[in-house]
């Protein structure tokens, strides 16, 4: 089959039957929707994205479902599969550390195919319980580019919450007198840093695909890291610790 489109977004309640005239099967991913060509249906109510070649200007959507997941520890009365509430959770932290925008909770936006990661993850925690699926797509109109700067912006917005509470965690540690309170401050700011810069990597790489959002994007994530670092100089300060984490 040759190029054509993907649409995701909320149905509305009505099946797939009311986008692709037919009812998916159970091996299909539930809430996107592979196309040939465009409907009323689809155009209205989904956003679209137009699949295309190789190229500077394309990116990725990376798309799953997770049925169950393992339970690593299970009892004689416990069962050994649960609801994936946690590993979607888990994604959502890795995709973002990739730079990769949330366009619903099993749909991500990214300028570069990170289902390898994905499908390392989920057959780790849900193995023959998943499916995964990334398209090579760009932007197909007006509402659906508003919808992917806002995914973006939202991944970098979080990383700013994050650093923020964090730099205020740290701070606060300095009044506790429980050594094992302060390093479990510091090592979630180090994991933390880590993500960031490593965000930050990608939206250096990829940043003329955003035009100017691009440059606000990879200016926003340097503050985020600016900050953490402030609070740890400031916290070595009082403490008198040495300059490595």
């Amino acid at each position: 089959m040759g190029l054509g489109f993907i649409a995701v977004g909320w149905t509305g309640g009505f099946s797939s039957r009311r986008f692709i005239g037919r009812y998916k099967s159970l091996e299909e991913l539930r809430d996107v929707f592979k196309l040939d060509r465009l409907t009323s249906a689809v155009s209205r109510r989904l956003y679209i994205f137009e699949e295309c070649e190789a190229s500077e200007e394309c990116m990725w959507l990376v798309s799953f479902d997770i049925k169950l997941v393992k339970v690593r520890r299970p009892s004689r009365s416990s069962r050994l599969y649960r609801e994936p509430s946690h590993e979607y959770s888990e994604i959502k932290k890795m995709m973002y550390s990739a730079l990769c925008g949330s366009v619903d909770m099993s749909t991500y936006i990214c300028f570069e195919d990170e289902s390898d990661q994905v499908r390392e993850y989920l057959e780790a925690v849900a193995p023959g319980f998943y499916r995964l699926e990334s398209y090579r797509v760009r932007p197909y109109d007006a509402k659906t580019w508003e919808l992917v700067i806002n995914a973006f912006e939202e991944a970098v917005d979080e990383f700013s919450r994050e650093a923020e509470r964090q730099a205020a965690s740290l701070r606060a540690s300095l009044r506790s007198r429980r050594p094992g309170r302060r390093a479990g401050v510091r090592a979630r700011i180090q994991r933390l840093l880590e993500r960031i810069k490593s965000s930050l990597e990608v939206a250096r790489k990829h940043k003329s695909k955003l035009g100017k959002l691009g440059e606000e994007l990879e200016s926003e994530l340097e503050s985020a890291i600016e900050a953490l670092e402030e609070a740890y100089h400031e916290y070595q300060t009082v403490t008198g610790e040495g300059t490595g984490w």
